[in-house]
C-alpha cells in the first residue's frame, strides 16, 4: 500500500519519501477518511515533524502488521524504514479493513493547504492514468493510493514536485 495526505519543498519532498518507501504496500486499502485529532504517535492522519515522522510511521506499520496478524495473516514486523514487505489479495484486502479500524498513516508536517494538497494529488492521478494505471480520484482529507504494480520510476515521475 502507497499512501500519502515546514515549507512546500519540504512537504513535496515528505510526500515522495512517503511515496517511496510505501512501495511495498502498493494497493494494500482503498483510502481512509481522515478525521479526528492529529497527534505524533500514528493513526487517525496524524500530522508530524519530519524528525518525528519516521518513528510515528514505524509505530503505525507495527500496529497494522498486528491487526493483520490479529486477521490470521502470517506479516512480520517491519523493519524501521522499511513497512509491510508481505503482499497478496487476502493482505490487501485485511489491511483495508485494518486501516479503517486504527485510522491513516501519519504524514509529514506541511504548510500545504488541503486545497494545494489535492490540487497535488489530482496532477498525480493524472500523471499515473496518462501511463495506464487505474486511479481512483483523489478526495480532499484522504491519502493517495500509489497503484500497486507502479514502478519505482514511474513513481518518481508522478509525484514529480515539478508536476
Amino acid at each position: 500500500m502507497k499512501l500519502l495526505p515546514t515549507h512546500l519543498t519540504t512537504a513535496i519532498a515528505g510526500f515522495a519519501a512517503t511515496a517511496a518507501i510505501l512501495v511495498t504496500l502498493a494497493g494494500c486499502a482503498a483510502p481512509a477518511e481522515t478525521s479526528g485529532p492529529t497527534s505524533a504517535s500514528g493513526g487517525e492522519g496524524a500530522s508530524v515533524s519530519d524528525a518525528a515522522f519516521q518513528a510515528a510511521r514505524d509505530a503505525y506499520d507495527l500496529e497494522l502488521a498486528q491487526c493483520l496478524r490479529d486477521k490470521g495473516l502470517d506479516v512480520k514486523d517491519p523493519q524501521p524504514g522499511q513497512g509491510i514487505q508481505e503482499s497478496s489479495p487476502e493482505i490487501n484486502e485485511a489491511a483495508s479493513t485494518c486501516m479503517r479500524e486504527i485510522g491513516d498513516p501519519p504524514v509529514p508536517a506541511t504548510s500545504m493547504s488541503d486545497a494545494d494538497v489535492l490540487s497535488m494529488y489530482l496532477k498525480w492521478a493524472d500523471c499515473f492514468r496518462e501511463v495506464g494505471f487505474d486511479v481512483a480520484e483523489p478526495v480532499s482529507g484522504q491519502a493517495f493510493v500509489i497503484p500497486e504494480d507502479a514502478s519505482a520510476e514511474v513513481v518518481a515521475a508522478c509525484t514529480d514536485p515539478t508536476l
